[in-house]
């Protein structure tokens, strides 16, 4: 059983009077749950979500509204969560990395000893939807030269800040206030450290290893959608190529104005740029936000098969036989006319429940960006005679019929949740796992194995899976050089996020979940019996 099950990462004030938590490896954590004595393998997934490779430079990001829920803001009682800044963003492509590093040396499951059959990403595999972004992506799982800089590419030495070329203490900024200028606010408040270079070397070109196993990737909100909410269009693509810097809202009428159309459903849009403070900042065409195409494209010039014919790879949705018990289903479930939230269009609900009919014999696995959940996004504009999308209630009318469905498995939320499906005359339908982000505490993926247990019974068992980035950073030449010590500097920010020291579903304790949400085995009558 691999030592990852043995151990836990705690967040411990480094001392009274300090508001920074050090990271401490705890004592254990064992799986709950029975451990089947009889294990017959069907599959053995590891499950990566949420990546948000994150271009921190982007002139069209609005990392000025998250402000508002910082814990001194007033309105931050109405707004105690916003996530359109993180003081870590900037270390995105490394957490990657070393996350690819750490799954590399799993081959057989920590739980079960199965080979690994195959990684899953589970969508927002990029932050803003921009060209560069995938490109970063894709080439840290492929392996070779990643060179995570925007902007001024020639230039060695022009670290832009989340704020542009001004100083503003309300975001981290790693090397410190410039002299002359007030300590910003995550160090005067929280006791965030700064180490002299880590900007620069967050920008720093490295070579990736590339991930060894067979992966498959999903879509999600934020690879198709402006902020993961906003339908790309031509305006929007000038200004995140070009050179204007979005820092503020003008009034703040303005501002309510942005968040009534930057909603869990649609419609969605940015107001006008006229309405916003700005800066001036370099171009990058590199900046394109993407289409369907491009993200179906990037997909499958490795040959990463859909397991569809080639006519078929205009969606992103798709299915894969694992083996010949295992079928694979990928939902798309973005609404592609905006809104955070998801929703299954009404073609590939089509395609959905004609899949399920021809997969009766076979053990069918769901997988998708958002959870069944956050299928509540039905906009379709009025302007357009498309059908509505599938919600969740139909969606689950559909799968009742199918007692074959044994697991979804989804993202989104940025939290380790495990659930129990229920069929509407309160009998078991299937299991639902959500694993935790990249991005946000405790940057984790997960472990799923597939077995036949006995008395006629399937078993799941999930595990955390921790990356190979250090617990504690201390700024040294030598880690400035190492993509894997700066991942492990990414996650002891996200251990410090001064917006989660409140309870309610954004706190550090909701992201990591209860024991039974991490490590455990899930178990349900086999339904081909």
């Amino acid at each position: 059983m691999s030592s990852s099950l043995h151990r836990k990462i705690l967040r411990k004030k480094s001392r009274p009077d300090s508001a920074w938590r050090k990271l401490v490896f705890s004592d254990g954590e064992r799986p709950t749950g029975l451990e089947p004595t009889k294990k017959i393998p069907l599959a053995t997934f590891i499950q990566m979500s949420d990546l948000h490779i994150c271009d921190f430079k982007s002139p069209a990001r609005l990392e000025f509204i998250d402000r508002l829920a910082d814990p001194d803001n007033p309105m931050s009682n109405l707004i105690p969560y916003v996530g359109t800044y993180r003081a870590q963003e900037f270390l995105t492509t490394q957490v990657l990395e070393a996350m690819v590093d750490a799954i590399n040396e799993i081959s057989h499951g920590p739980m079960s000893g199965t080979p690994i059959d195959a990684v899953v990403i589970t969508g927002d595999v990029i932050d803003n939807a921009q060209y560069n972004e995938l490109r970063w992506y894709k080439n840290i799982l492929d392996g070779g030269t990643v060179n995570p800089k925007s902007g001024n590419k020639d230039s060695k030495d022009d670290y832009t800040s989340s704020d542009s070329h001004q100083f503003d203490s309300h975001y981290y900024h790693p090397d410190g206030a410039p002299s002359g200028v007030e300590s910003n606010r995550p160090h005067a408040l929280y006791g965030f450290p700064s180490f002299k270079g880590l900007e620069n070397a967050a920008e720093k070109i490295f070579s990736a290893r590339g991930l060894r196993h067979t992966w498959f990737a999903v879509h999600g909100n934020h690879d198709a959608l402006m902020q993961g909410t906003i339908a790309p269009s031509k305006e929007l693509n000038e200004l995140v190529t070009g050179s204007v810097k979005l820092t503020g809202i003008k009034e703040h009428n303005h501002l309510g104005e942005l968040f009534a159309d930057f909603g869990e459903v649609g419609p969605a849009k940015y107001p006008g740029i006229d309405r916003f403070e700005t800066v001036t900042t370099y171009p990058d065409k590199r900046r394109a936000l993407v289409d369907l195409n491009d993200w179906i494209e990037i997909h499958c010039e490795c040959n990463h098969d859909h397991g569809l014919d080639i006519e078929q790879k205009s969606t992103a949705y798709w299915y894969r036989n694992i083996n010949e018990h295992i079928r694979l289903i990928a939902l798309d479930t973005v609404n592609k006319y905006g809104g955070w939230q998801g929703c299954i269009h009404r073609e590939q609900f089509e395609w959905l429940s004609d899949l399920l009919k021809a997969s009766t014999n076979k053990y069918v696995v769901l997988t998708s960006h958002h959870p069944l959940q956050d299928l509540f996004n039905g906009y379709v504009p009025e302007n357009l005679t498309s059908a509505e999308p599938a919600l969740k209630d139909e969606i689950m009318a559909l799968l009742e019929n199918f007692p074959n469905v044994i697991l979804w498995f989804s993202g989104h939320v940025h939290d380790h949740r495990i659930s129990q499906r229920r069929k509407s005359d309160g009998s078991h339908a299937f299991w639902e796992i959500r694993t935790g982000s990249n991005i946000d505490w405790p940057q984790q993926s997960r472990a799923i194995e597939i077995l036949k247990a006995e008395n006629n019974h399937i078993v799941i068992g999930t595990s955390v899976i921790d990356h190979s980035g250090p617990l504690n950073f201390k700024g040294t030449h030598a880690e400035l050089d190492d993509p894997i010590a700066l991942a492990g500097f990414s996650r002891e920010l996200a251990a410090n996020d001064w917006q989660r020291h409140r309870p309610g579903t954004h706190s550090f304790e909701s992201l990591e979940g209860e024991l039974s949400d991490r490590n455990v085995w899930l178990w349900a009558p086999d339904p081909l019996l």
